[in-house]
C-alpha cells in the first residue's frame, strides 16, 4: 500500500530543502566574497607602493621622467617579477619586431659575427640580400667598431644590441682589410633569413633549420622533394642551435614528416591537460637522422624527440637545452605584449624534457679544437654533420635488410648543455602558441650576434 505524504509534511520537506539549499549557496558565495576581498585588498597594496614610489621619484627626482620609457620599465618589472625567464615584456617596437622574426625577416645589417681570438668580432655569415652584401662585406671579415664604439672586449650581447635599430638608421662600421682599417656606411633594413638550407651529401639529404618560422614547413617539404629527386636515401636534419621558433610551426613540421598521432599537448594550471597539434596519416618514407646539441630548445627539441618517438629515426649529437615550456603572447591596449609561460610540453610517446634535455641516441660532441673551427667546416668536414651521415647511411642500409647501426662504443660524452648563447629579452614567438627564443648560428659553447 502507498502511503500518501501529507500536505504539511511535503511543505515542511521544501522548506527544510530551501533552508539548506540557501544556506550552501551563502556559504559560497561567501567564500567568492572573501577571495574577491582579499584580491582586492592585494590589489590596494601594489597599487599604494606604486603611487607612492611615483610620487617620491616625481617630487624629488632630478632628472626628466619619459613617462612611456617609464611605463615599459614598469612592466618589464613586474613579469620580471615572476622569476620566471621565458616569461618577457615586451615594448609595442619590439612587438612588431618579433612577428618580422617569426615571418623569417629581420632589421639589421644582415651579417652574423662572433667573437674572435682578437678581442674582435668575426663575420661568419652575410645574408642574400642584405644590407652588408650589398656594400661587400664578407665572411671572415674582422669588424673592430660600431659606430665610434671600439668592439674589444665587449660582449656579444653588447654587440648585438649596436647591430640593431630602426630601419633607415645609419651604422658606421670599422674592419679590417689586410690588417688596416676600412669604413662603410650600412643604412639598416629589414632583409629575410632562411629558415632551411640543404644539399646532397653522396646520398645523404642534410638540410638545416636554423628555426622554426611561418613558412618553414613549406620550404622543408621542398627541399625534401628536390633531395629526394637527387637521389637522397636518407635524411638529416641539423637543428644544432634551433632555439625553436615557433611551436606550431615545429608542429608543422613534425606533421609533414611523421604517421598520424598526438605530436605534443600542455599541462596547464590545475594539472590541465591539452592536446595542442596532432599529426594526419600521411608521412616521408626516408630514414631520417636528428643533429642536436646544447642550444637545441623548444620546438627544436620537440622536433627531434617527434622523429625519434614515431619510429622515423635516430638522434645524434649533444644533449639538447631541456626548454620545454609552451608560450603565449598577450597584447596589450597599447601595442605592447607579454609573452608568459602558460604550460609545459609533453611529447605525444613520451614524457616531458623541460629542466632535462634530450639524450642522443649517438652522442658526438666537438672537441675544443673543432668548436673554435665550428664556422669554417662545411657540409663535408663537420665531424658531428659526418657522424649523423654516417648513421643515416647505415639506417638506409638497414631498412634495405642489412640490419641497424649500433652505436660507436668510442664516441665521446655529450658535454652539459649550455645556454650561453641564448640572449636575455627576445623572442620569435609571435604567436599565441609559440615557444619563446631567438635563432642562433652559434656552436654550443659560443654564440653568434645576429643582425
Amino acid at each position: 500500500m502507498k502511503k500518501k505524504i501529507s500536505v504539511s509534511l511535503a511543505i515542511a520537506i521544501a522548506i527544510i530543502a530551501m533552508t539548506v539549499t540557501f544556506s550552501v549557496t551563502m556559504i559560497l558565495a561567501m567564500q567568492m566574497f572573501d577571495k574577491t576581498v582579499s584580491d582586492v585588498n592585494e590589489k590596494q597594496v601594489m597599487y599604494n607602493k606604486l603611487a607612492e614610489l611615483d610620487k617620491t621619484t616625481r617630487d624629488n627626482y632630478y632628472g626628466t621622467i619619459n613617462d612611456q620609457t617609464l611605463y615599459d620599465m614598469l612592466s618589464t618589472g613586474y613579469i620580471a617579477g615572476l622569476g620566471d625567464k621565458f616569461s618577457k615584456y615586451y615594448t609595442a617596437k619590439q612587438v612588431n619586431e618579433i612577428n618580422d622574426t617569426a615571418s623569417g625577416k629581420l632589421m639589421g645589417i644582415g651579417a652574423d659575427m662572433v667573437k674572435d681570438a682578437s678581442g674582435y668580432f668575426r663575420v661568419v655569415k652575410i645574408y642574400t640580400g642584405s644590407p652588408a652584401e650589398s656594400v661587400g662585406l664578407t665572411k671572415d671579415t674582422i669588424v673592430t667598431k660600431l659606430d665610434d664604439t671600439d668592439l674589444k672586449g665587449l660582449t656579444l650581447d653588447a654587440v648585438k644590441s649596436m647591430l640593431k635599430g630602426e630601419s633607415g638608421t645609419v651604422l658606421h662600421i670599422t674592419y679590417l682589410v689586410n690588417n688596416e682599417e676600412q669604413t662603410v656606411d650600412l643604412q639598416r633594413s629589414v632583409y629575410e633569413t632562411p629558415s632551411v638550407e640543404f644539399e646532397l651529401n653522396n646520398a645523404v639529404g642534410y638540410i638545416k633549420i636554423t628555426t622554426f618560422t611561418t613558412d618553414t614547413a613549406a620550404k622543408l617539404d621542398y627541399a625534401i622533394n628536390s633531395l629526394k629527386s637527387q637521389g637522397a636515401v636518407a635524411l638529416v636534419f641539423d637543428v644544432r642551435n634551433n632555439t625553436g621558433g615557433t611551436l606550431s610551426a615545429a608542429a608543422e613540421c613534425i606533421d609533414l614528416l611523421c604517421p598520424a598521432g598526438t605530436i605534443v599537448s600542455g599541462v596547464y594550471k590545475n594539472n590541465e591537460t591539452k592536446v595542442l597539434y596532432t599529426s594526419d596519416e600521411s608521412e616521408v618514407d626516408l630514414p631520417m637522422v636528428v643533429l642536436t646539441n646544447g642550444n637545441t630548445a623548444f620546438g627544436a627539441e620537440l622536433f627531434a624527440t617527434s622523429i625519434r618517438d614515431f619510429g622515423k629515426g635516430k638522434i645524434v649529437g649533444t644533449k639538447t637545452a631541456g626548454r620545454g615550456t609552451v608560450q603565449k603572447m598577450y597584447t596589450m591596449s597599447d601595442g605592447s605584449a607579454v609573452d608568459l609561460t602558460v604550460a609545459v610540453m609533453v611529447p605525444g610517446k613520451s614524457e616531458s624534457f623541460d629542466g632535462v634535455g634530450i639524450t642522443p641516441d649517438y652522442e658526438k660532441a666537438l672537441t675544443a679544437e673543432e668548436e673554435q673551427a665550428f664556422y669554417d667546416f662545411t657540409v663535408t668536414s663537420d665531424p658531428q654533420i659526418m657522424r649523423a651521415s654516417e648513421v643515416a647511411e647505415s639506417l638506409a642500409k638497414g631498412n634495405s635488410g642489412n640490419g641497424p647501426v649500433q652505436p660507436a662504443a668510442t664516441e665521446s660524452p655529450a658535454p652539459e648543455a649550455s645556454s650561453s648563447s641564448q640572449p636575455a629579452g627576445e623572442s620569435t614567438s609571435p604567436a599565441a602558441d609559440s615557444s619563446s627564443a631567438p635563432a642562433s648560428s652559434a656552436p654550443q659553447n659560443s654564440s653568434a650576434a645576429q643582425d
